[in-house]
């Protein structure tokens, strides 16, 4: 009441000029269809929740949303695309976790991967997991670490290719709790499960989503996942920070950003948009089956997240010296 009281009175004192200021800044947004950006083919998990957010759009706004793959260079091209573009609401881009990565693995980038985009919210998030075959050796994360630490480079590991999120985590968790692996890179997909199903390599390094089957069947056993805490569809299995490397804590997220300038107002009501849809009770529920948690934040929350997790990353790249496939 006292805000809206602050508000007359402000309006009262400036007489005509207050319906401009309130179209400087109310702008008729959106006028036409917007587009959603992102950096991957079609039917992975950052177009899913890309599509996602775009199914609930209209309703919100009285216009499309249009979700845009531009898939290559790990997810750099789609960001290029958005930090060229205006900022007037038309183009948002779906930012996945690479995008902090990037900039330790290209030696050169046409956008700067905090400075040239304006965070909207933090999406959701998704542990990594370790896994073990049914027939591996290795029967726990304290095992894998301490034969690591007898045999130093002598236990191989698979993930999905190198400087992809799950080789990072991979190496970070070895920085920080001094044991060494062997790297065996795989081409993503479903080729690191297959790997360790068929004995090829001992554990991988990967994502929880579409892991279910398997773990249901008994052909993987999951040995500890990244996330702080432990997570709500597996809560038997322990975390690298309660076992192994206290304090650990990575996950592969999502959030929604625009390029550089985006009005405040805009901002705002996207803010909104986000949190409203992705607190409903059946959007959460559909998150949490493929493997994902909801994890929303105001605006300069997920910039300050950015800005650590892009250091964090180049950091960690830089002392081991990892290249992108």
């Amino acid at each position: 009441m006292k805000r809206r009281s602050l508000l007359a009175g402000a309006a009262a004192g400036v007489g005509f000029a207050w319906p401009g200021l309130v179209a400087a800044q109310a702008p008729a947004w959106p006028a036409k269809p917007v587009r959603i950006v992102h950096g991957f083919a079609p039917g992975g998990p950052v177009d899913a929740m890309a599509r996602l957010l775009a199914a609930h759009f209209a309703d919100a706004f009285g216009q499309q949303a249009l979700v845009e793959g531009r898939p290559g260079a790990g997810g750099t091209l789609g960001a290029a695309q958005v930090a060229r573009a205006e900022p007037d609401g038309y183009t948002l881009y779906l930012m996945a976790s690479g995008h902090a990565a990037a900039p330790g693995l290209y030696k050169s980038l046409p956008y700067d991967p905090v400075r040239d985009f304006t965070m909207v919210t933090m999406l959701s998030a998704s542990p990594f997991v370790i896994v073990a075959g049914a027939n591996s050796p290795i029967t726990s994360v304290q095992d894998l670490v301490a034969k690591a630490r007898a045999q130093p480079g002598r236990i191989d590991y698979g993930s999905g290719g190198s400087g992809s999120g799950m080789h990072l985590t991979a190496v970070l968790m070895q920085a920080r709790g001094g044991f060494r692996l062997s790297h065996v890179p795989y081409k993503g997909g479903s080729a690191p499960l297959l790997a360790t199903m068929a004995g090829e390599v001992p554990v991988i390094f990967s994502s929880l989503a579409g892991m279910a089957p398997q773990v249901q069947s008994g052909k993987v056993r999951l040995l500890a996942v990244t996330s702080r805490q432990r997570f709500a569809l597996y809560p038997d299995v322990p975390t690298v920070a309660e076992t192994v490397v206290p304090d650990f804590d990575v996950s592969a997220w999502y959030a929604l950003a625009a390029p550089k300038g985006l009005p405040a107002i805009l901002v705002e009501r996207l803010n909104r948009f986000v949190h409203q849809t992705l607190q409903a009770s059946a959007v959460a529920e559909s998150l949490r089956a493929q493997a994902s948690t909801v994890w929303l934040s105001t605006p300069a929350q997920a910039q300050a997240f950015l800005e650590e997790d892009v250091a964090r990353w180049r950091r960690l790249i830089q002392e081991e010296k990892i290249t992108a496939d």
